[in-house]
């Protein structure tokens, strides 16, 4: 619960903490039109061992308030996680205020992705978001990638046939 200074009293503010899927806030920014990496977001799966591993996704982005669809490199740890184990979980932290949890199970929709062989496409369905923005401080600036060089129109390019699957 969120306290509120009103003069010299405190009042609380209820504040929402959890949803059974994405909220506008959220929805709205994990929407990511025209081939935006940001907000990046941290992806974690279980490891064959049983432990958390974490790793950065900029292509991450919901599709409806209830499910979200990323590409993993088809030799990447997190893509080998999920297929052994497809429960996942995804937060995003973004200015201003946005810091959200999103718990889901995966799972690949397409391998390998059509427009680039060494890459999946991933859909995750929500089964819960957890409002993990910390009481009375602001976000100043989230994790912020961006694509260089070849890369440019490589992405814009699977940008696009994301989209329309």
């Amino acid at each position: 619960m969120e306290v509120l200074s009103e003069g010299d009293r405190e009042t609380p503010k209820e504040r929402w903490r959890r949803s059974p899927e994405l909220l506008a806030d959220a929805f709205a920014v994990w929407k990511k039109a025209g081939g935006e990496l940001n907000p990046s977001s941290v992806v974690a799966t279980i490891d064959e061992d049983g432990a958390p591993r974490v790793a950065p996704f900029g292509s991450m982005r919901a599709v409806t308030p209830q499910l979200l669809r990323f590409i993993a490199h088809r030799y990447h740890d997190t893509l080998a996680n999920l297929k052994r184990d497809p429960r996942i979980m995804v937060a995003m932290i973004c200015s201003p205020d946005i810091a959200v949890s999103v718990r889901g199970r995966a799972r690949v929709v397409e391998e390998p992705f059509s427009l680039d062989q060494n890459y999946a496409l991933v859909e995750i369905d929500i089964d819960e978001v957890k409002n993990d923005m910390p009481v009375r401080i602001g976000i100043d600036t989230g994790i912020s990638i961006s694509p260089s060089g070849p890369f440019v129109a490589w992405w814009n390019n699977l940008w696009e046939r994301m989209e329309k699957k």
